[in-house]
């Protein structure tokens, strides 16, 4: 009977059915309170443990609002204002006017913090559950532990991302997350807030582990050379540049280009997984969230004649309505309220594989963006989190920053792979613009902001927001640490808030 119990509640876990309640926050009921003896009684009810921890991880409370908020909350993506027939629906639209709020106040679209916080808790805790008792678990579990150890080392680092300052900013004795390494408890939760230097170092630990363990070989799973490249990216965000090009040349052993996906691959919509993903979430018909999926906020249009929008002249065709509902095939199935602004489009040069920007309605609000697409129905459609493309723009910048003339020798192999204009000079400062137009949309653009210490600043005519400027390492650059947080943790104090959202 209790094995049972605790597969259908890693099947719960699985359909993303855990439900948002400010007791659950700190797992004072925790999803593990079975004992440990039945949750570990075979492989297959440990490898369903670690499901739920992916399932958590691809939550859309979790997973589309993360990813997109560290979109557009950067430069070159923004939302739709409303006013050309594109509803907000209220999504994403306080993480983009940086107005998020630790505690619900206007709905819970507008305290997406305790969301994150929770799914990232929750998937941390089912890693925490297998790990805790690896010497428990029968023969044959050695791989599942270590996709436990890299999942939850995935978890803090998207914490990480979206609650700390960075690294190259705070050092070692800023304030980095609440380390909680053991099976959900009462008193398990009562953690303080850790050092970053702390909270950084457990991240590369469990990445370590990961690497150095896994024997899995599927993309859509932690594998060790997804690991090596989640490596690369930790140590660059500490600014760690020998061990960042250490990991980044295991995760890619070539920077010749032949590894990375064709300029057709890269056009086709980015919902279908292939050689150069070494990590992505698989959605099915089963576990795609629809109108809540990644695809659904970006994604407009599916064409009969691509070209006819396309075309040769590059991106931006002026369209109607009408137009779109006489010419394509699937036309206003999801949100489609992500756009790109015209500062970011200019970037692209003629040719560039990359510069997915078909069409807009409103030269106002933005270019629609085709890089992410459905498998036939709204939001089935793989997502990547690690790709090659990565490690060479790792490898670029480590190599720019000790002057190392092989550094535009790797930029370059990426930009004629995607048709791209070529560099003919290297900096860090061409690195990362480069960065930004090969990783749009995925996720890099405020935590490459905070990383590299840059003010935030926006095109203004192109921007509703009224957020155009910040200086350099803003404390407005962080989520709040939710109120539910600071109230049931008994070891917290007013100070853990991060700054900007402390009582004044």
């Amino acid at each position: 009977m209790k094995t049972k119990n605790i597969l259908l509640l890693a099947l719960l876990a699985l359909t993303g059915v855990f439900t948002a309640c400010s007791d659950d926050a700190l797992f004072q009921n925790p999803a593990t309170s079975l004992s440990d003896e039945t949750i570990l009684e075979t492989k297959e009810t440990a490898q369903t443990v670690l499901m739920g921890a992916y399932a958590l991880s691809s939550d859309y409370r979790y997973l589309t609002i993360g990813e997109i908020a560290l979109e557009v909350m950067g430069h070159d993506i923004k939302m739709s204002d409303g006013n050309y027939g594109f509803s907000t629906y209220n999504w994403l639209m306080f993480a983009y006017n940086y107005v998020q709020y630790p505690r619900t106040v206007d709905g819970w679209w507008s305290a997406y913090a305790p969301y994150l916080w929770r799914y990232a808790y929750k998937a941390i805790d089912q890693a925490n559950l297998i790990i805790n008792n690896a010497d428990k678990l029968p023969a044959g579990c050695e791989d599942i532990v270590a996709q436990a150890y890299g999942i939850r080392g995935y978890n803090y680092l998207n914490l990480y991302h979206l609650f700390c300052h960075s690294y190259t900013y705070a050092g070692d004795e800023g304030q980095g997350l609440f380390l909680r390494l053991t099976p959900g408890s009462a008193d398990g939760n009562d953690v303080p807030r850790s050092k970053l230097g702390e909270s950084l170092q457990r991240i590369i630990d469990d990445f370590t582990y990961a690497y150095e363990h896994g024997t899995q070989t599927s993309n859509f799973f932690i594998n060790p050379k997804n690991a090596a490249l989640l490596l690369a990216r930790t140590y660059l965000d500490k600014g760690d540049y020998v061990n960042a090009q250490k990991y980044a040349e295991i995760a890619s052993p070539a920077f010749d280009g032949s590894n990375l996906m064709s300029k057709e691959e890269y056009q086709s919509g980015f919902n279908t997984a292939n050689d150069e993903w070494l990590w992505g979430f698989n959605f099915t018909s089963e576990t795609s969230n629809i109108y809540a999926s990644i695809p659904s906020f970006y994604h407009a249009a599916t064409y009969k004649d691509p070209e006819s929008v396309f075309g040769t002249e590059g991106y931006g065709a002026k369209v109607t309505y009408n137009y779109l509902a006489e010419n394509s095939v699937d036309w206003m199935t999801g949100y489609s309220t992500v756009r790109i602004t015209w500062s970011f489009a200019n970037l692209f040069g003629p040719g560039d594989s990359r510069a997915l920007f078909p069409f807009y309605i409103d030269e106002k609000d933005g270019l629609f963006t085709s890089k992410y697409s459905s498998k036939g129905s709204l939001g089935i459609a793989d997502y990547p989190l690690a790709r090659i493309a990565e490690a060479y723009l790792i490898e670029a910048e480590c190599l720019a920053r000790k002057n190392d003339p092989k550094a535009l020798t790797v930029l370059n192999a990426l930009q004629t792979k995607r048709g791209g204009t070529i560099s003919t000079e290297i900096s860090v400062d061409e690195v990362w613009k480069e960065r930004r137009r090969e990783l749009y949309g995925e996720g890099f653009a405020l935590p490459d902001i905070k990383r590299l210490q840059k003010p935030l600043q926006r095109v203004g005519d192109e921007h509703w927001s009224s957020v155009k400027e910040l200086p350099a390492n803003s404390p407005r650059f962080m989520f709040p640490i939710p109120a539910d947080e600071l109230d049931y943790n008994k070891s917290t104090t007013d100070a853990d808030q991060n700054e900007y959202w402390r009582a004044k």
